[in-house]
C-alpha cells in the first residue's frame, strides 16, 4: 500500500510562504510608526496567530497544527521558540494547536520567522478565519479508521489556506475530520464535521454542519449523507459561502454559523446547504491528492483509546498523558530525543491535550514509556489510570477570563491522582462561558463566573453534568459553587456518580435521575461556607476584582477595507471559474459582484457606509455622487468595466470584461492607499464662501 506520507502536500499550498513573513513585518512597522491604528493592526495580526493577552504589551501566539500532525523535528523548533521568545510552558489546546505566551509585540515577527524556517505556520490560527482543521487523536494509527483523518485535515487546511474567501468571515469557523463512526473529532460541536463512512461499496464522508458551543451551544445537523473525497473542498466552500451570505456582521455575538441554523431551522438550512453544494459542483478547486483508504480491523468504540494502541504495519501508537497539555522547553527537547531514538517521524496532538507518538516499533515501546516517565509524563494502561482533566488558560493570560481555570484545573488534576472515583469521570474547565475548555461536553463541566457574596464579587463556577461530544449532548446545568469550593464539588459529585451510577448508565442519565434537588443534596456539605479565602481565586494572591471589563479578541474587528478587498478578489476568481466551465450567466453575476465590492471598498475608504445586499445600482449611484471617491482614475476604471460588460453580452466573449474588472479592482487597491483628494469648489461656490466669511 502506498504510504500517504509520500504525498507532496506543498503541491496544494505550502503551510509557509516567505511573503507571509514580509507582509507581517511591514504591517508591524506600520503599526509601530502610527500609520495603522490599533483596530486595523489587530484585525491583521490575528490572521497571523498573534493574539492580545491580558497583560499589556505581550501576545499569545497560536501555532497552527493542521490535523494535529506534528513532524518530529517540530518539537525542537517549538522548544526553541518557547525558550527564546516566551514565558512559561507551551500549551497543547483543545483545537490541537500549540499556544505560547507573553511574547513582546516587537519580537513577534522574529518569532514567526523562527517558526517559518522550520515549516511551521501561525497563519489563520486566530481571527475571523477558517481556524485549525482538527482530526481524530489516533488518526494514522487507529485500527478502526477507514482513512487517516489527520492527513485529510492537513490537506483540507492547505486547500483553503490564504484563500480570500475565508480571510474575513463574519466570525471564525471550526472544522473537524473523523476516520470512523466513533467520531473522535466530535463533529456535532463544529461548524463543519466530516465522518468517514462506507456506503454501497464506496468510501467517502458524511457531513454535519452548524454546530458550536459557547454561550448558546447548538448541535450540528447532518446536511449531506455521503460525499466523495474529491468533493470535500466543495463542501468547505459551500459552508464558507453560506456563512458569508447569511451570518450576522453587525452583532458579533450572533455571528457564528450555528445562528444561521437557528434562524432557518434544520430543514431549511439543510436545503440551503445542499443547494449551494450543487451550485458549486464542477467548479475548479485547488489540486486534490488522492487519499489512502484502509479496511478497518476493529469496530468503532464509544471512546478514543489511550496508552499503547496497536497501529498499522505491526507497530504501535503511544499516547502520552500531559497534564493540561503543558510542556516546558526542556520537556519538548527530551520528547524529541525520545521520538528520534525510537525511529518516530511523526506525533499527533489530541483534543484532550495529550500527545501521541505514531509508528513506534513494538520493540521500542518499553523504552519510550520509560523515557516519557523520566520527564514527568505518563502512559496509562487504562482510562481510569490517569485524570481526564481539560482546561483553558483562564485569567493566567486571557483578557475575558473570569476565573483562573488553569490553576483550578491543576488542583483538580492533582487531587484526582489520589481519587479513583474522580479519575473515572472527565472534568473540563473554562474560565468563562465561551467553552474554550469544552465544559459543555464533559461528565463534569465548570465555567467561570462572578457572583456576589454579601455584596462582594467573588469567583464562582457554574456546574454542568453529563455532556458528551460523541453523542452530541450538552451537559445539564447544575448549581453554582464558589471557586474555592469547586474542587470539593468535583469530589462529591464524582464519588456520588461512582457509588450510585447503574450498570450502563451515562452520567447524563444519572444526573437526570437525581434531578436538581438530588444534585443539590449531594453538594449540601458546601452550604454555608464563608471566609476571606472565598474572595481569592485558585493560583491568585490578590482579592478577586470581579469580571474583567477588557474586550477580548475572539471576534476580530471588521475592517471594511480589508474584507471587501478579499471578497472582490474572490469574485474575480469565481468569474474565472464560471467562465472555464462555460457557465455564462453565473460568470456575469460574479463579475457584477466583484464590481460592487470594489466600489464599496473605495467608498468605505472615503468614509461612506454601504450595506451587504444593497442593490448594485444604488451602490453605483452613491459612488458617482461622492466626489472623494469618484476621481478620474476611479470613474475611468468603472466605466471601462461597464462598457466591457455590455460588449461581452453582445459578443459572448468575456476576456476583455474580465481584464477590465481585474484592472478596476487593482486601481481601487491603489486609490484606497492614497489620501482622498481635497474637493475643489466651483467659482460660484467660492464666491459664496468668501461672501459668507466677509
Amino acid at each position: 500500500m502506498k504510504d500517504a506520507s509520500h504525498v507532496d502536500l506543498n503541491a496544494i499550498e505550502p503551510l509557509v510562504r516567505a511573503s507571509d513573513l514580509s507582509e507581517y513585518r511591514r504591517a508591524l512597522q506600520r503599526h509601530q510608526s502610527g500609520e495603522w491604528d490599533d483596530e486595523r493592526f489587530t484585525s491583521f495580526r490575528l490572521r497571523f496567530g498573534v493574539y492580545g493577552q491580558k497583560q499589556a504589551g505581550v501576545q499569545m501566539v497560536r501555532i497552527k497544527i493542521p490535523g494535529g500532525v506534528i513532524p518530529t523535528p517540530w518539537l525542537k523548533a517549538l522548544a526553541r521558540v518557547t525558550r527564546e521568545f516566551c514565558e512559561g510552558p507551551a500549551h497543547l489546546t483543545t483545537r490541537q494547536d500549540v499556544q505560547v505566551y507573553s511574547v513582546p509585540l516587537a519580537r513577534t515577527a522574529d518569532m514567526l520567522e523562527a517558526l517559518s524556517g522550520e515549516g511551521i505556520t501561525t497563519r489563520e490560527a486566530c481571527g475571523n478565519t477558517l481556524r485549525n482543521m482538527t482530526a481524530c487523536s489516533l488518526a494514522g494509527a487507529c485500527p478502526r479508521e477507514l482513512v487517516d483523518a489527520g492527513k485529510v485535515a492537513d490537506q483540507l487546511a492547505r486547500t483553503w489556506l490564504r484563500h480570500p474567501l475565508v480571510q474575513h468571515m463574519p466570525r471564525k469557523m471550526k472544522f473537524t475530520v473523523s476516520g470512523c463512526a466513533t467520531d473522535c473529532g466530535a463533529s456535532s460541536i463544529h461548524d463543519l464535521g466530516f465522518i468517514a463512512v462506507e456506503k454501497d461499496g464506496r468510501k467517502g464522508f458524511k457531513v454535519l454542519a452548524a454546530g458550536g458551543l459557547g454561550g448558546q451551544p447548538i448541535m450540528a445537523v447532518e446536511v449531506l449523507p455521503f460525499v466523495t473525497e474529491e468533493e470535500l473542498p466543495i463542501v468547505v466552500e459551500a459552508t464558507a459561502r453560506l456563512h458569508q451570505r447569511y451570518s450576522n456582521r453587525r452583532d458579533r455575538g450572533l455571528a457564528r454559523l450555528k445562528f444561521v441554523l437557528k434562524r432557518f431551522g434544520a430543514e431549511k438550512f439543510t436545503a440551503l446547504f445542499q443547494e449551494e453544494f450543487e451550485h458549486l459542483r464542477g467548479l475548479q478547486q485547488r489540486p486534490w491528492q488522492p487519499l489512502i483508504w484502509r479496511t478497518p480491523t476493529e469496530a468503532p468504540v464509544a471512546r478514543t483509546p489511550v496508552g499503547v494502541v496497536s497501529g498499522h504495519d505491526n507497530d504501535a501508537a503511544v499516547v502520552v498523558y500531559v497534564p493540561l497539555g503543558l510542556l516546558t522547553p526542556d520537556q519538548l527537547d527530551r520528547l524529541h530525543d525520545i521520538a528520534v531514538a525510537a525511529g518516530v517521524t511523526q506525533l499527533r496532538s489530541t483534543r484532550d491535550q495529550k500527545i501521541a507518538l505514531l509508528g513506534v516499533a513494538k520493540s521500542q515501546v518499553g523504552a519510550v514509556i520509560a523515557g516519557v516517565k523520566a520527564i514527568g509524563f505518563d502512559v496509562p494502561e487504562a482510562v481510569e489510570d490517569v485524570p481526564d482533566v481539560v482546561s483553558c488558560p483562564g485569567t493566567t493570560t486571557c483578557r475575558i477570563g473570569i476565573t483562573n481555570s488553569q490553576s483550578f484545573g491543576l488542583q483538580v488534576e492533582r487531587e484526582a491522582r489520589e481519587s479513583a472515583a474522580t479519575r473515572k469521570v472527565s472534568v473540563h474547565v473554562s474560565g468563562c462561558q465561551n467553552s474554550c475548555g469544552l465544559h459543555h461536553v464533559a461528565d463534569i463541566g465548570l465555567h467561570g463566573m462572578a457572583k456576589k457574596i454579601e455584596g462582594r464579587s467573588a469567583p464562582h463556577y457554574q456546574l454542568h453534568l453529563g455532556g458528551d461530544a460523541y453523542k452530541g449532548e450538552v451537559g445539564i446545568e447544575g448549581p453554582i459553587v464558589p471557586a474555592r469550593l469547586a474542587n470539593q464539588a468535583v469530589k462529591l459529585l464524582s464519588a456520588a456518580i461512582a457509588a450510585d451510577r447503574q450498570a450502563g448508565e451515562s452520567v447524563r442519565a444519572w444526573a437526570e435521575r437525581q434531578g436538581k434537588d438530588g444534585v443539590k443534596s449531594i453538594l449540601a456539605p458546601l452550604d454555608g461556607a464563608n471566609g476571606e479565602d472565598l474572595f481569592v481565586d485558585w493560583g491568585d494572591a490578590a482579592v478577586f476584582a470581579g469580571a474583567p471589563k477588557a474586550k477580548g479578541e475572539c471576534a476580530a474587528p471588521q475592517v471594511s477595507t480589508t474584507y471587501l478587498s478579499d471578497l472582490a478578489d474572490d469574485a474575480l476568481i469565481n468569474l474565472d471559474r464560471f467562465l472555464t466551465r462555460g457557465r455564462w450567466p453565473e460568470a456575469l453575476k460574479a463579475g457584477e459582484e466583484g464590481t460592487v465590492l470594489a466600489v464599496r471598498l473605495l467608498l468605505a475608504s472615503r468614509g461612506v457606509i454601504t450595506e451587504d445586499g444593497q442593490d448594485s445600482e444604488a451602490v453605483f449611484a452613491q459612488f458617482r455622487s461622492c466626489a472623494a471617491a469618484a476621481t478620474a482614475d476611479a470613474i475611468n476604471g468603472f466605466d471601462a468595466v461597464q462598457a466591457e460588460r455590455t460588449t461581452a453580452l453582445v459578443t459572448g466573449d468575456a476576456a476583455s470584461y474580465r481584464e477590465a474588472l481585474a484592472y478596476f479592482i487593482d486601481t481601487v487597491g491603489v486609490l484606497i492607499n492614497q489620501p482622498a483628494a481635497p474637493v475643489v469648489a466651483e467659482v460660484g461656490d467660492l464666491a459664496a464662501i468668501l461672501a459668507g466669511v466677509a
